[in-house]
């Protein structure tokens, strides 16, 4: 949009100097087709030229004339020009404002807002990265941990069950033999106590 406001700009601007050029130059033909005839239309006395006085007076309203249209031109093209310059000054402000706000854009475009800090797009996915793997590398532990633990536990189950059946059986034992042990002292305390009634 600045290069076609630009581009207008200049297009008027060397319109306007051609007009104006063009404008001179059938003036400047007009003016010197009058030298002309003032030359051509006055009398010669010896190697002098009499003019008369008001074909003189019209030539010099036409210079006049002349240098009022040059000058009006000349103050036109130097108000153009300023116009120019201010509007040339306002696009070269606003294109500054412009590369300035491109600027930020691309360094907010190339920056991630990450637990309140401004960090690069690079530096983010390294963190990311890095979080990632160090949670992958955590959760891999705990379960392995929990594999070696699940492991001990089940072992320490088995050897558990074992022992109460080993308890079990002991038990048992024991209280088969405390049976066989108070039957026997049974059959000698009846025993005794029967010799010792005979």
């Amino acid at each position: 949009m600045i290069k076609l406001t630009r581009k207008t700009i200049l297009i008027l601007f060397v319109f306007s100097v051609n007009l104006g050029t063009l404008k001179a130059q059938e003036k400047s033909k007009q003016l010197t087709n009058d030298l002309s005839t003032l030359i051509d239309s006055s009398n010669d006395f010896k190697e002098y030229k009499v003019v008369k006085k008001a074909t003189i007076t019209n030539f010099q309203a036409s210079l006049n004339s002349y240098i009022k249209q040059e000058q009006s031109i000349q103050m036109n093209l130097e108000s153009e020009i300023k116009a120019n310059e201010g509007i040339i000054k306002a696009l070269g402000k606003e294109m500054k404002t412009i590369k300035t706000t491109n600027e930020k854009l691309m360094s907010e475009k190339a920056t991630i807002g990450f637990l309140g800090f401004s960090v690069s797009k690079s530096n983010y996915s390294v963190i990311m990265w890095t979080l990632f793997l160090v949670s992958l590398t955590v959760a891999i532990l705990l379960f392995i941990s929990f594999k070696k633990a699940n492991k001990v536990t089940k072992e320490s189950k088995n050897t558990l069950k074992d022992l109460e059946e080993e308890y079990q059986n002991y038990k048992e034992t024991y209280v088969e033999r405390e049976q066989i042990l108070r039957r026997q002292l049974f059959d000698e305390v009846k025993k005794n106590k029967d010799v010792k009634n005979v």
